[in-house]
């Protein structure tokens, strides 16, 4: 396993030149890998359900029904998508704040 957390897209954008040029393209590259994280995070909150579902009838479940456990758990990730979400979000407001408060005056 490697050591290294950066992560690649947005590690090889340096902060220097022209920022507008920059922080455009960063913003844009934090809103596709936002949109990518909530994408996967959607696909798993329904395949982790689905299979937390076809546990029904499993002894550990002592009779609790499984679709309410598997909806509880896998809530977690649709969190987490939410949260993909609104990172998203904020990628694009990065560089339009920068263009509102340093480029127009504001």
């Amino acid at each position: 396993m490697s050591r290294d957390r950066s992560i690649d897209e947005l590690a090889q954008i340096e902060f220097a030149g022209s920022l507008t040029e920059v922080f455009n393209a960063y913003s844009r590259e934090l809103y596709a890998l936002a949109r990518r994280w909530q994408f996967e995070l959607d696909m798993a909150a329904s395949d982790s359900r689905a299979a937390m579902e076809a546990l029904h009838g499993h002894p550990l479940l002592f009779g609790l029904d499984a679709k309410l456990k598997a909806r509880r758990v896998s809530k977690r990730l649709k969190r987490a998508q939410s949260l993909a979400h609104g990172l998203a979000e904020e990628a694009r407001q990065f560089d339009r704040a920068y263009r509102k408060h340093f480029l127009q005056g504001g």
